[in-house]
């Protein structure tokens, strides 16, 4: 928690900053990062990262990525270095770009960052919980790309669309969401993490909103007891619920209030989290 307030912190007094001075900001791993001048040639490890450098304007600055930034069209010409876990990155792939920035995922990536900064480079590690964070984020990556308008801009239409939920949910009635991530084992979303925030924000109420586990699994017995009017899950899953004889007593079940959304956009900390929001929103509220 310690790092993600000096992490936040750091990021709003940099803003004031000019671009040519020296700029010291906070990662998601509490690392001081100090740079003077914006970003070239950036390496994104972060499928999240590689959509925003995109969304701000940096598109021409990503210098590498990894198999899994699909988005927008135009990284798909960008090279790859790996896969998203660390396991599958290549660091000497990394290094040969010779970038002057790598974004990386906090979670995923923590191993690389000493074997990278061996290699001569700067690292910066992103891993926002919420929306807010997400936001700051949004505004660091403007701030090392010399993007910072833009990224305002990003944030802002963000807001605006989020605004729009909220008007279009307010008053009414927030149905219970299960929100399945895996089936075996059966695997939910807690209370911090993106999925819970956009359940919130969509006019949901996220039957396990009150764990503070972010990934858990829990079991059917705890799902029949709550009994949620809606099932969601990502299109990277995409099982057929129905076929489970047991859950047809769930009232979701029952009343085929079982709902898809696209994963690239729900578990991505990207601009796209609104759509998914605005996607939650017209299923629960039509």
């Amino acid at each position: 928690m310690k790092n993600r307030i000096s992490f936040l912190l750091c990021f709003l007094f940099s803003l004031h900053a000019p671009l040519h001075a020296q700029t010291e900001l906070v990662d998601a791993l509490g690392r001081k990062i100090v740079f003077e001048r914006a970003a070239q040639r950036i390496v994104s490890l972060s499928p999240a990262a590689t959509e925003i450098l995109f969304a701000v304007g940096a598109g021409r600055q990503v210098a590498g990525r990894t198999g899994y930034c699909n988005y927008p069209a135009a990284a798909l010409s960008v090279p790859i270095v790996g896969g998203f876990s660390g396991a599958t990155v290549s660091v000497e792939s990394i290094a040969a770009l010779k970038p002057d920035l790598t974004f990386v995922s906090a979670d995923m990536h923590q191993r690389l960052v000493p074997l990278l900064e061996g290699l001569g480079v700067m690292v910066f590690a992103l891993e926002p919980r919420n929306f807010e964070e997400v936001y700051a984020v949004i505004g660091i990556v403007g701030r090392f790309t010399g993007r910072e308008q833009n990224a305002d801009l990003v944030v802002q239409r963000m807001k605006e669309n989020l605004a729009q939920v909220e008007k279009r949910t307010r008053g009414k009635k927030a149905p219970k969401v299960f929100w399945e991530l895996y089936d075996s084992p059966l695997m939910t979303s807690g209370g911090n993490t993106f999925v819970n925030e956009a359940i919130t924000r969509a006019g949901g109420r996220n039957i396990f909103a009150n764990q503070n586990t972010r990934w858990m699994t829990v079991s059917f017995e705890q799902v029949l007891l709550l009994d949620p009017e809606w099932i969601f899950m990502g299109s990277d899953h995409g099982v057929d619920v129905t076929t489970r004889p047991l859950w047809r007593t769930v009232s979701a079940v029952k009343n085929n209030r079982i709902a898809v959304i696209d994963a690239d956009t729900i578990y991505r900390y990207g601009p796209r989290l609104a759509d998914a929001v605005a996607a939650i929103a017209r299923i629960l509220h039509p």
